[in-house]
């Protein structure tokens, strides 16, 4: 094992913790936000509209990010300091002007922009769904330059201020909510400044890096292939965030508060299954690109393989946790003030059905930075295409069945997906699920066996209370099953080491 497969694997971990921590405060906003909106159709609204820049922009971001990265790669591999400056300035520039172009077209048409992500908010809530959706436009630029940026950092090997800038945007939003309440139009202007933050968070680095960029360099180089690539990488790489949008939007025909509840669901489903499968993705796609380039099928095998192991270990006690107990984790993260007991029953529902996304979540990250990096853009896109297309199918034929057929649609169609690019990845790259991934899932039953004995074994005590209920076998569960996975060796997984020459 090199020293460079160690420093990936510690750069995991160093990155999982702080995309943890970010999470954390994250979880943090969302309980301030719970407990004075609730699950009202103030929040309902907001929800809606927040899911624009929240998830569809964020896929943007990532889109660029995904298309830039392996761009960047390939200047800082192959070309001089000067040509790298300029393709990022170019970049920067064209960026800068669409971004500012469809800002404004949004801010001219958002009465009709709001009726479209909230079709069943109609009266004084549709005046509000239209300013708060003007207010949140501007998100798209920033949104934009941030992902720009972050790549940026990835390339040059500063994971760990990539990961962590969420963390003003959050501090930004509790210090809004403990100072304004319930002022649902003040916090949607902090939403936006916060996600200028998280831009303005990474240039110190690009400062030390000694980029030279302008933002009026607006000539013609690799940035105008690159944005024509953006629409099939965005189709490709937001399936799960548009599901959650098309979610919301079905939810606004239901009971006051289903969309509310899928929001904070959903939210809590991607804040913490995105600790493990974000950090993953974000710190192998630059060794996926450079593998790429060389065309070595043999190490991104290896690397998909032990991707896999890694967040195969961590996700089965994730959804074991959620199957037995996700009504007690919303009450104890979200049940408060304005959250009720009603609330915490539909909001379980929903994020015990969206959790099962799991694995199309990861193949969604994963797989598709395979793609990118082979500039097989068109698959991924196509794969999403058919798959949301069959989500809105799915919500409009089992609407009547209320929030659960909402997010289990979601969850079926993330499996189809994780099915057809994992077909189709083994297509480019070779089989990577080998006999030895099999062989790890099956010895996996082992430690997984074990959390659910201690799981039952509390629930036939019929002991009361949130500690002896809930908290205690949920810890005594995962530590059995961390101590029976390090008697078996599953954690030396967690070097990412590279295939033997």
């Amino acid at each position: 094992m090199d020293n460079n497969s160690q420093g990936t694997g510690k750069t995991f971990i160093g990155v999982s913790i702080v995309i943890f921590l970010a999470k954390l405060l994250g979880f943090v906003r969302e309980i301030v936000f719970a407990s004075i909106f609730g699950t009202s159709i103030i929040t309902d609204i907001f929800q809606t509209v927040f899911s624009l820049p929240n998830l569809l922009f964020s896929g943007i971001g990532t889109a660029i990010s995904s298309i830039n990265i392996p761009n960047l790669t390939y200047f800082i591999s192959n070309c001089s300091r000067e040509e790298r400056d300029r393709y990022i300035s170019r970049l920067y520039a064209q960026i800068t002007l669409w971004g500012t172009i469809i800002t404004i077209g949004g801010i001219i048409v958002a009465p009709t922009l709001a009726r479209l992500l909230a079709p069943g908010i109609e009266g004084e809530a549709a005046k509000i769904a239209t300013l708060l959706t003007r207010i949140m436009l501007p998100t798209f630029l920033f949104v934009s330059l941030t992902f720009v940026t972050t790549g940026i950092l990835q390339v040059h090997g500063h994971f760990l201020r990539a990961a962590a800038i969420s963390l003003p945007f959050n501090i930004l939003i509790i210090l809004a909510l403990l100072f304004k309440g319930a002022d649902i139009v003040f916090i949607s202007y902090m939403t936006t400044i916060g996600w200028l933050l998280q831009f303005l968070f990474q240039l110190p680095v690009l400062i030390r890096k000694k980029y030279k960029i302008s933002f009026l360099d607006f000539r013609e180089n690799h940035t105008a292939k690159m944005l024509k690539q953006l629409l099939p990488v965005l189709l490709g790489n937001s399936l799960l965030q548009i599901c959650l949008i098309v979610d919301r939007s079905f939810g606004t025909h239901l009971d006051e508060g289903t969309t509310a509840a899928l929001g904070f669901s959903s939210n809590l489903f991607v804040t913490v299954t995105g600790v493990f499968i974000v950090a993953m993705s974000s710190v192998v796609f630059p060794r996926l690109s450079k593998h790429s380039l060389d065309k070595n099928f043999v190490q991104i095998r290896f690397m998909l393989k032990n991707i896999f192991k890694i967040l195969i270990f961590i996700l089965v006690p994730y959804l074991i946790i959620v199957v037995y107990y996700n009504q007690d984790l919303i009450a104890l993260i979200y049940e408060r003030g304005a959250f009720t007991s009603k609330s915490t029953m539909m909001t379980a529902s929903a994020f015990l059905f969206y959790s099962f996304a799991v694995i199309g979540y990861a193949c969604q990250e994963i797989f598709n930075r395979v793609f990118y990096a082979l500039k097989k853009f068109t698959i991924p896109m196509a794969a999403s295409i058919i798959c949301l297309t069959l989500n809105v199918l799915l919500n409009w034929a089992l609407l009547d069945y209320g929030i659960i057929a909402l997010s289990a649609s979601t969850a079926f169609v993330l499996i189809i997906y994780a099915l057809i690019t994992g077909f189709m990845v083994t297509r480019e790259v070779g089989v990577f699920l080998d006999r030895e991934f099999w062989t790890y899932i099956i010895k996996l039953l082992i430690p997984s066996f074990g959390m659910v004995l201690i799981i039952e074994l509390f629930a036939h005590l019929n002991m009361e209370g949130i500690l002896f209920s809930f908290l205690l076998p949920s810890i005594l569960s995962g530590l059995i099953y961390v101590v029976l996975a390090y008697f078996l060796k599953f954690t030396n997984e967690f070097n990412l080491r590279e295939e033997s020459k």
